[in-house]
C-alpha cells in the first residue's frame, strides 16, 4: 500500500478516539458500533463514494478498533484511513456483513456486553438493527447516538483550514456562476460552470450538488437546475458548497437579470439585513437561539415571516451526500439553548420566497472565534445585477 492520505496527524485521530472512549465510559458501554460515514471518516480518515454499502466501525472500550466494510473498499481504506490491514475486515457481496460484525464483536470479548449503536444513523437500517439485535441475544443494545457528533462540533485548526479552503472554492465558483447567468442561457449552463470551476479549484465529490433556480423556480427551496431558459427580469438564486477532504463551506447569492423589481429590491434588503444581524450576533457565550432571533427579528419586523419560516443556520463541516451540512448536530434555531464556542462553524442562509413566483437569498459560512465571528466565504454581499 502506498502513502497514507488521511489529511490529519495520527495524534489528532488518537485524541478523537480518546474522547469517544471517555463518553463510552460515562455511558458504561463495552463496545460502540459506528455506521455513520461522517463519523467513520472523523475517527479513521476513511472516505469513499461507496459508503452506501454496509460499513461498521467496531470500537471496544479497550483494544484496537476494527472497520467492517465491503471488500471493494479495502483500497480506499488502505489509502485514506490510518487503519492497518489487520484492522480491516472485508466481506464479499455474497457474505452476510452482520455476521462479520458479530464475529468481530465476539473476538473482542463482546458476548453479553452493553453495546451502543447509532439509532439516528441513516445507514443503520431497521433490518440491520433487528438483525444485530437477534444475533447479539444476551447483550444489552442501547442508543449511543451523538457520541461522535459532540466532538465534531468544535473544529480543530486543521479542520478549519480545510473549511477555509472549501470557502475559497465557493468564492471562485460563485463568480463563475455570475459570469454565466445571462438571458438566454439555461440553468444547466450555470450548473455546468459551477461544477467545472469547483473541480478546477480542487473540490472533491460533493455533499450536495449546487442549486440553480431562476424566476418562479426560485420560490421553492432546494430547486436544482433544469433546462429552463433564464429570462430578463428574473431573479436567479444560487447556492453551492465546495468540499476539501470531506469538509464543506457553503455560499448563497442572488442575481437579477436586468433591473430588479421593487419586491426583489425590498426582499434582498431584508435578507441582507437579517444575515448581517446574525453575523453580528455570533460570538462565544451566546445561545444558538439568540443568533436565530437576531435574524428572525429583522424578517418578522418586515412582515415576511410567512415567506421565511425556517432556521437561520446550521453547523457545517464533514459531509457525504445527501447533505453538505451538520444541522442534525446543531442548528441556529428557536428552542436551542446550546452555547456557541470558539471553533464552531455555521452556514447561515436566510432566504425569502413566494412559492411559484420568486425568491431571493444570501448566505455566508462563518467561524466562531475567541472574540466574535470570522466570515469564511468572500463574495460581495449584495444582489448581483446583470444588465
Amino acid at each position: 500500500m502506498g502513502k497514507k492520505l488521511t489529511g490529519f496527524s495520527k495524534e489528532e485521530f488518537d485524541q478523537r478516539l480518546a474522547n469517544v472512549r471517555k463518553e463510552m465510559a460515562h455511558r458504561k458501554l463495552d463496545i460502540f458500533l459506528v455506521n455513520t460515514p461522517e463519523n467513520v471518516f472523523y475517527l479513521t480518515g476513511h472516505k469513499s463514494p461507496g459508503y452506501y454499502m454496509y460499513m461498521c466501525l467496531v470500537i471496544p472500550m479497550n483494544g484496537e478498533v476494527t472497520l467492517v466494510l465491503r471488500r471493494g473498499e479495502l483500497g480506499n481504506a488502505g489509502t485514506f484511513s490510518w487503519l492497518g490491514s489487520d484492522a480491516l475486515v472485508a466481506y464479499d457481496d455474497t457474505d452476510d456483513p452482520l455476521q462479520k460484525t458479530i464475529d468481530v464483536i465476539h473476538q473482542k470479548g463482546g458476548q453479553k456486553s452493553k453495546i451502543g449503536v447509532e439509532y439516528t444513523s441513516w445507514f443503520l437500517t431497521t433490518k440491520n438493527y433487528l438483525g444485530l439485535k437477534e444475533k447479539l441475544e444476551g447483550s444489552e443494545i442501547v442508543d449511543a447516538s451523538g457520541i461522535v457528533e459532540q466532538g465534531r462540533l468544535i473544529k480543530s485548526p486543521k479542520e478549519i483550514e480545510y473549511i477555509e479552503q472549501a470557502g475559497k472554492i465557493c468564492n471562485a465558483a460563485m463568480q463563475k456562476a455570475f459570469a454565466t447567468v445571462r438571458v438566454g442561457n439555461t440553468e444547466n449552463d450555470v450548473a455546468a460552470a459551477i461544477f467545472s470551476e469547483m473541480c478546477v479549484q480542487g473540490s472533491e465529490f460533493y455533499g450536495t450538488e449546487p442549486y440553480v433556480a431562476s424566476g418562479y423556480r426560485a420560490g421553492a427551496m432546494h430547486s436544482s437546475w433544469t433546462s429552463k431558459v433564464m429570462k430578463n427580469g428574473e431573479t436567479v438564486l444560487l447556492e453551492l458548497s465546495g468540499t476539501v477532504n470531506r469538509y464543506n463551506a457553503a455560499l448563497m447569492r442572488s442575481v437579477s437579470l436586468g433591473k430588479p423589481s421593487l419586491v426583489m429590491q425590498e426582499w434582498s434588503k431584508v435578507c441582507l439585513e437579517a444575515l448581517n444581524a446574525a453575523i453580528d450576533a455570533i460570538k462565544p457565550g451566546v445561545t444558538s437561539e439568540s443568533v436565530d432571533s437576531a435574524c428572525l427579528d429583522v424578517i418578522t419586523k418586515a412582515g415576511l415571516y410567512e415567506n421565511y419560516r425556517k432556521r437561520t443556520g446550521y453547523s457545517i463541516g464533514i459531509a457525504f451526500a445527501p447533505d453538505w451540512g451538520e444541522g442534525h448536530i446543531m442548528s441556529l434555531q428557536q428552542g436551542d439553548q446550546r452555547i456557541l464556542q470558539p471553533g464552531m462553524t455555521f452556514h447561515m442562509p436566510p432566504a425569502i420566497r413566494k412559492l411559484g413566483s420568486y425568491g431571493v437569498g444570501f448566505s455566508e459560512t462563518v467561524l466562531v472565534t475567541e472574540t466574535g465571528c470570522k466570515v469564511i466565504t468572500h463574495v460581495p454581499r449584495e444582489l448581483h445585477i446583470v444588465e
